[in-house]
Parts: structure tokens; sequence; C-alpha cells
């Protein structure tokens, strides 16, 4: 079964977010996420899509059950535009990326 309570811990811990915080930007009560994170409380489907969309994750993401350390938040924007790339571009970028990767 998957524990929600977890991949918040885990979530926040990438990020380098204290529960505290993270109740204080959701607006909620820390009783709360404290609740949720140790099992004894579930969070409503409300809450869950607001601490998805605080670490700008859909809900697909945070129950994917591969537990492959999720890119920083740089990384997932930079891939955001390079999928909206055209062919010709994304050559060019690859092009330009390999020079990179040569010159270290």
């Amino acid at each position: 079964m998957f524990d929600i309570g977890s991949r918040i811990v885990n979530l926040r811990k990438l990020h380098n977010i204290s529960a505290n915080k993270l109740s204080k930007e959701l607006n909620v009560d820390p009783s709360t996420i404290n609740k949720i994170e140790k099992g004894t409380a579930k969070p409503s489907i409300d809450l869950l899509f607001n601490i998805c969309n605080y670490f700008e994750i859909n809900l697909s993401e945070f129950f994917a059950d591969d537990q492959a350390p999720e890119l920083p938040l740089e990384v997932r924007r930079v891939c955001g535009k390079i999928q909206q790339l055209p062919p010709e571009r994304l050559k060019i970028l690859e092009s330009v990326l390999d020079t990179w990767a040569d010159s270290d």
C-alpha cells in the first residue's frame, strides 16, 4: 500500500522544507501535516492537490511507484521547455550540450 505520509516527508526533505513551513504555506494546522506524515490521518483530496501544487508535481507523479530521485525544480522546468521544442531546435540544443560536455 502506498504511504502518503512518507511521500510527503520525502518531498519536504528533497526541497529542504520543514513540516511547519509546509503547513504555513498551505494554510493548514501544523498538526494536520504531522498526523498525515505519521499515518494517523489521511489528507483530503483538496489538501493533497495543494501539496502537489506546492511541490510543482501532479497527482500522477505523487503516486508514482518508482522511487527514483526526483529531478530538481530547475531541471524539471528546463525539461518542460525542451519538450516544446521542434525537432530541428532539439538537434541544435543537443549539439550545444555535447560541446559543453566535451569541454569539461
